[in-house]
């Protein structure tokens, strides 16, 4: 009767350990879900155009979603550009487009391939705030 007891023990520990190995497995996965779903070479860009009555401010801001340092970013306004030698992932840069700037759409480049045009967005109006 003993003999069963152990047997019987020995058995739940041997289904117990690989479950709590796959559950702790699975969680690993799950909080690094963003990691597996990231690419290597990615790059985000909000560029934003307030016009008010006196002035047009403009901001840009790219961030590296990649998983890999962007090198050699050139932000192109048009009839103007700048450049950037180094973007590490998560790293965001603010940019102000330089006075003459064309303030429709910019183009931003990185030697990793990356090529993007993009429009600039206006932000909504809110009452009270300057510009509304």
């Amino acid at each position: 009767k003993r003999l069963n007891k152990a047997m019987i023990f020995k058995k739940i520990y041997l289904l117990a350990i690989p479950a709590i190995i796959a559950v702790i497995i699975l969680i690993f996965m799950i909080s690094n879900t963003s990691l597996i779903n990231k690419k290597k070479f990615d790059l985000q860009i909000d560029a934003t155009k307030e016009e008010q009555s006196l002035f047009t401010h403009t901001r840009v801001k790219i961030t590296n979603n990649g998983i890999q340092p962007l090198t050699n970013i050139t932000i192109n306004y048009g009839n103007k550009s700048e450049a950037i030698s180094i973007l590490q992932p998560g790293q965001s840069y603010p940019l102000s487009p330089p006075p003459g700037s064309d303030l429709e759409k910019l183009r931003v480049t990185t030697n990793e391939g990356i090529n993007i045009t993009q429009e600039y967005r206006t932000p909504i109006k809110m009452p009270g705030m300057m510009g509304s």
